[in-house]
């Protein structure tokens, strides 16, 4: 995050109010620089440029950054935000996204006795958050059919919320500023004003062009340390139950980004509190778990 921070700064001390420089074959004059603060949350646009060529015309360069070894696009997505991102079919696409990997998610550990690969010994899966990045991350990730529409939402956050559109900019609200329309792929070496404005892409052509991919991250409980990671919202959860005595889970699709890990978590230990099991005896687990369930254990 402080290297991005540094490269935002770094981007915006290139355009000094007064300069000149010349873009798209006319020669314009910064008149503002900055970074956008939404009210709330992020928006997409990074650094804000305001410029008039001598006739007083001004344009808007909103520009993106995205570092060359950054592989997010989006995490932690809410079902707010994928809305934003997709349109009214956002759970939809996700559910369709998640579907066809079904069989990674079946062939999961829900509970994981032992150190399982990343895995903490004592941990039961509550859910997978939804992130979108740039290339395929792990057996739980793919390719995400999008319209270019959808490609430029992403990138330009043009489906952002009112307040996330219309930031502030030096101190006054300007109208869409977080709305990018340039993007910089941008390495942190030394760049002249020049060589940014020859470098950045129109949003509209730098979207269409890209592949985009989700990947399902786990979110657990771990019963050692009594936490999970958050109150995240889950594309695919586990409905943990009790049923005939026994600890049950069951993988559900259906309503992606509706139910978040604090729902999860404290259903699942209100069940092993039904079970009476607890960090002291965690080694009875399996006496009380359906025998159906995938659990990871060390022979």
């Amino acid at each position: 995050m402080a290297r991005f921070i540094q490269s935002e700064q770094y981007i915006i001390s290139l355009f000094k109010l007064g300069h000149q420089f010349d873009f798209g074959g006319r020669q314009y004059t910064v008149k503002r620089v900055g970074k956008p603060r939404p009210s709330e949350g992020e928006c997409k646009t990074d650094v804000y440029i305001a410029a008039t060529d001598n006739q007083e015309h001004t344009i808007e360069i909103k520009i993106s950054i995205k570092q060359t070894n950054a592989n997010f696009i989006e995490n932690k997505i809410s079902l707010e935000r994928a809305i934003e991102i997709f349109g009214d079919d956002a759970q939809k696409i996700i559910a369709t996204a998640t579907s066809g990997i079904k069989d990674s998610f079946d062939a999961d550990y829900l509970i994981c006795i032992d150190n399982y690969r990343r895995t903490k010994a004592g941990s039961f899966k509550l859910g997978w958050k939804f992130e979108l990045l740039n290339k395929v991350s792990g057996d739980k990730s793919g390719l995400l059919t999008l319209s270019d529409s959808q490609k430029i939402g992403i990138f330009s956050g043009d489906n952002l919320s009112e307040a996330k559109r219309n930031c502030k900019v030096c101190g006054e609200v300007i109208p869409n500023s977080g709305v990018a329309n340039y993007i910089l792929e941008y390495d942190g070496s030394e760049i002249s004003l020049q060589q940014c404005l020859d470098s950045i892409v129109p949003i509209a052509e730098y979207a269409q062009r890209q592949n985009i991919y989700f990947a399902c991250k786990a979110l657990n409980y771990r019963i050692y340390a009594d936490k999970w990671d958050g109150d995240r919202p889950l594309a695919v959860y586990v409905d943990w139950s009790v049923k005939d005595g026994k600890l049950h889970g069951e993988i559900v699709y259906h309503c992606p980004l509706e139910v978040r890990g604090n729902s999860v978590g404290e259903r699942l230990k209100a069940c092993l509190q039904e079970l009476g099991i607890a960090k002291g005896n965690f080694n009875e687990l399996l006496s009380y778990t359906d025998k159906n369930m995938k659990i990871y254990k060390k022979i």
